[in-house]
């Protein structure tokens, strides 16, 4: 069965329900999500597994492949380099230099999300090569000693723990590597004296001793994302708890009161912790963490670009005195891209599923077109896009040192474009971005394989095919 119409983008299209005996789609039709946007009487809607969608060759599959063809050109040694210098073992490989070395400005900040994007991409294409460098890796990390040692006199030791801890629990979910699991346990212990007693914002690390403004900028306050989630995958109550430690109340409960605190704020750092408030909702049931994650992105709305992107200079401003208009003219860091982008996916996708208000799809698909899918490519070398530049003069062009931190959110991101395209419920799917694509499904015990094929944006028809598997 096919079907092509001319679709409102704020309008999903959701299937009808399978005819059980005869095993089959009996039509595709469209409606309208209506939810407040604010709560849904319905369950949220879920993701589908990383393999049960494949993109056709095009942008977006194209920047996964050329981003995991980086990865796994990066040998284990290399990757591992960071945490055997400081820890003062045997480490073999050559420097990445950059932003990654030892003691550089944020030493192996990408170890953990590379490691998420590997094992993402293991569980998108199944590639055994793939499934033996997460293996090898998880190991590797295992193996160091004394790994409390790599967070004395380190900068970022909030920030570089949330990606080590996505890293390890989706080498643990998505990459074939169970022991992940006893990893992230024992960095965990480890690393846990190296932590505040709770989120600490800038303006509190400020007045903590610290040796330069650089060490004011850690960002504890995204940890409690990751947290929950490692309690959901493994149950380990511990994780549960320390989510809720480091929940960013001081800056969650005025949003949620309805109050801007984001102008000044360092801007993809505080949409990310957002997720965290999202993740809180979910785990502990307080609807006011999701009336922080609305009311944030609502008030991000208001200080975005028409093209997608907010944050110039890598600062929220205040919203209604023309601030983003100006710095058009001002500066040519007008978006961090990738990481920006990243945070942005999370987060609308989480809206999206809770609400099933298809305005954060309409966002998502702004920033998917606009900012991330032009980005430069990664180079094996290290050179990454960073912003995206509106300025009337402005240029495409990578960012002056080499592996910073867009270079490990491309990574991710990339993967995560095919999760982001449909979702689900148990009583049919909803089609969210328009990538020529094919989804296979069970559905009742029915196999069940949707197309979609078309060239939007270009044009504005799209085309589906739906029938057995």
């Amino acid at each position: 069965m096919s079907t092509s119409s001319h679709i409102d983008r704020r309008t999903f299209l959701r299937s009808s329900t399978l005819t059980a005996a005869a095993g089959v789609a009996s039509q595709l039709l469209p409606g309208t999500l209506l939810a407040a946007p604010e709560t849904s009487s319905a369950a949220p809607l879920q993701t589908f597994p990383y393999a049960a969608v494949q993109l056709d060759r095009g942008l977006a599959e194209d920047q996964l492949h050329d981003t995991h063809e980086v990865l796994m050109g990066l040998s284990n040694d290399e990757l591992l380099k960071p945490y055997r210098v400081r820890t003062g073992q045997p480490a073999p490989g050559a420097d990445l230099g950059g932003w990654y070395d030892a003691y550089a400005f944020c030493p192996g900040h990408t170890f953990g999300q590379w490691l998420s994007a590997l094992s993402r991409a293991y569980a998108i294409k199944g590639d055994e090569a793939t499934h033996q460098k997460v293996i090898s890796l998880v190991q590797g990390f295992q193996q160091i000693p004394n790994q409390a040692r790599f967070f004395e006199d380190n900068r970022f030791t909030g920030y570089i723990t949330e990606k080590l801890n996505c890293g390890f629990i989706d080498a643990y979910t998505f990459g074939g590597a169970p022991e992940a699991a006893a990893v992230l346990a024992q960095l965990t212990t480890n690393v846990l004296p190296h932590l505040p007693e709770k989120a600490l914002s800038r303006a509190e690390q400020a007045a903590r001793p610290h040796k330069d403004v650089s060490y004011t900028w850690d960002e504890t306050y995204t940890l409690p994302e990751n947290y929950f989630l490692a309690w959901h995958r493994t149950g380990d109550a511990r994780y549960r708890e320390l989510g809720i430690r480091f929940l960013y109340n001081d800056f969650f409960q005025p949003i949620a009161r309805g109050e801007n605190r984001l102008p000044g704020m360092h801007a993809y750092s505080h949409l990310n912790s957002l997720n965290s408030a999202v993740q809180a909702y979910l785990a502990l049931n307080d609807p006011a963490y999701l009336k922080t994650a609305v009311n944030g992105f609502n008030l991000v709305r208001q200080q975005s670009y028409a093209t997608g992107g907010w944050g110039p200079n890598e600062a929220f401003v205040t919203p209604g005195k023309g601030e983003v208009g100006k710095s058009l003219l001002k500066t040519h860091a007008s978006f961090e891209t990738p990481c920006g982008s990243y945070g942005e996916f999370k987060l609308t996708r989480s809206l999206l599923s809770i609400t099933r208000d298809s305005t954060y799809g309409d966002d998502m698909e702004t920033v998917m077109y606009n900012a991330v899918l032009g980005s430069k490519p990664l180079q094996p070398t290290g050179e990454s896009f960073y912003y995206s530049d509106y300025n009337p003069d402005g240029h495409k062009v990578y960012h002056k040192d080499k592996w910073p931190c867009c270079s490990g959110t491309i990574t991710q991101i990339a993967a995560d474009y095919r999760i982001a395209a449909y979702l689900h419920d148990d009583q049919g799917i909803y089609v969210n971005l328009f990538l020529p694509s094919t989804l296979q499904w069970n559905l009742r015990g029915t196999d069940i394989k949707l197309r979609q094929s078309g060239t939007y944006p270009l044009d504005d028809r799209i085309t589906f095919d739906i029938g057995l598997a």
